[in-house]
């Protein structure tokens, strides 16, 4: 197939790869000055009388995500167009490959880091769950690595819409992480795809398939009979709880495997470098204040993991200018975080600093340890967003959630230290 100058308005850079049923082009888009993966479905299959309507229908589901699924570990689908004779999807594009090439037992990724990415994977399907969209295609090849080693989900063209006028189509997804449900045609929840996650995550630590069909009746027959092997068998580091883990998560009865994410993801959470936390389902405009905090600069340096925990601590609160959040003296021991605006830090009538967006106020008291009277007033200069955070709420959390913070405040204090030297030292002079 020729490539092509440009798609719509995008100019295309150059092929990224090719699939049996599209083609996916690096393009320049115009419109932000940055760049986009395009997958154009081949006009062949389009038109196929055969199967051109079943993924025509895979297309229509995928465009219809667009701009409905915003979250940190989910690939974002910008634009869509299908006509009569083009059809494609316009994405965010990722560029650190896909996991597909950490599935052999010569590349095997660290454990700890299989671990964290299938947690993510955890937080970004509940997230979709959430927002009723169940991906029905969950394998090594859909989970793309960024250039930061994060992962990010992709591939939705299989997805279920929940509560969508259009029916499922049966027997959609890839044959060595369909669940046993998928196989039977049966009506398929998200546990389908806990159970294909939980396949990717022996395929990574084991380093191969559980199965070793030589054609699909065979490899069928096997997923719906036979268990699978046990993964310390291949990898002695893999540990029993891991090993657990990818048991449940690969029962063959819904009643016996993990029944939600929340369930799923707590258990990796405690395994390996992760710290246990709470997996809460989340609320909307969740993935909107991870994406937030990750902008800030005291939070560059928290892991996924620790981000996510302050973003369920933390109680957003939006103030009109000219209120008062803290008053001289008053007793009081959360500390904020400010999100958006700018605050005034006053002590009597004089101004002693101003705070900006990013900055925290409100510190002293989790730094002493104890609930103690305010040392100043701070006042909202204009409309202001701020994260409040208690103590207690912190304390609860992960010790290398704590540590960034203290790492973080002790950065705050020196820096304000350093800017009074600096006004004394201009006022002395």
């Amino acid at each position: 197939m020729e490539q092509p100058s440009e798609i719509g308005n995008y100019q295309v850079i150059r092929h990224l790869g090719q699939g049996a049923t599209s083609t996916v082009y690096l393009c320049y888009d115009p419109s932000t000055g940055g760049e986009v993966a395009i997958k154009v479905l081949n006009p062949a299959i389009l038109n196929d009388p055969r199967t051109g309507a079943i993924h025509r229908k895979q297309l229509l589901t995928e465009a219809s995500l667009a701009g409905k699924l915003t979250h940190p570990h989910i690939v974002h689908i910008h634009d869509a167009v299908i006509q009569e004779k083009q059809a494609y999807i316009v994405m965010e594009y990722v560029t650190g490959g896909t996991l597909e090439k950490y599935t052999s037992a010569e590349n095997l990724l660290p454990i700890p880091q299989v671990a964290e990415f299938m947690f993510k994977c955890c937080r970004a399907l509940n997230y979709a769950q959430f927002n009723g969209v169940i991906h029905r295609d969950i394998k090594p090849a859909n989970i793309l690595l960024t250039q930061e080693n994060d992962i990010k989900i992709s591939d939705l063209g299989a997805a279920i819409v929940l509560n969508a006028e259009h029916s499922q189509v049966s027997n959609i997804g890839s044959p060595t992480f369909m669940s046993p449900e998928q196989i039977n045609g049966d009506t398929l929840t998200h546990q389908t795809d806990i159970y294909s996650l939980g396949m990717v995550m022996f395929c990574l630590l084991a380093g191969r398939s559980p199965h070793s069909a030589t054609n699909l009746a065979s490899l069928f027959y096997q997923i719906l009979n036979n268990d699978i092997p046990p993964i310390r068998s291949l990898n002695p580091g893999v540990s029993d709880q891991l090993e657990n883990i990818i048991f449940r998560a690969t029962r063959k009865n819904t009643n016996d495997r993990y029944q939600t994410w929340k369930e799923f993801g707590n258990d990796l959470a405690s395994c390996g470098r992760l710290e246990t936390c709470e997996t809460k389902t989340q609320d909307v405009g969740t993935p909107e204040r991870f994406t937030t905090l990750r902008g800030i600069e005291m939070f560059r340096e928290f892991s996924d993991i620790a981000l996510w925990e302050i973003v369920h601590i933390g109680q957003w609160e939006k103030f009109p200018a000219r209120t008062v959040l803290i008053s001289e003296d008053e007793i009081g021991e959360d500390f904020f975080i400010l999100i958006e605006g700018t605050v005034g830090i006053t002590k009597g009538t004089r101004l002693i600093n101003l705070i900006q967006k990013g900055d925290s106020f409100g510190e002293m008291a989790y730094i002493s340890g104890k609930a103690m009277p305010r040392s100043a007033t701070v006042t909202a200069n204009s409309d202001v967003t701020v994260m409040r955070i208690s103590p207690q709420a912190l304390a609860a959390t992960s010790e290398q959630c704590q540590t960034r913070f203290n790492q973080s405040f002790l950065r705050t204090m020196a820096d304000r230290l350093r800017a009074a030297d600096e006004r004394f030292a201009h006022i002395v002079s």
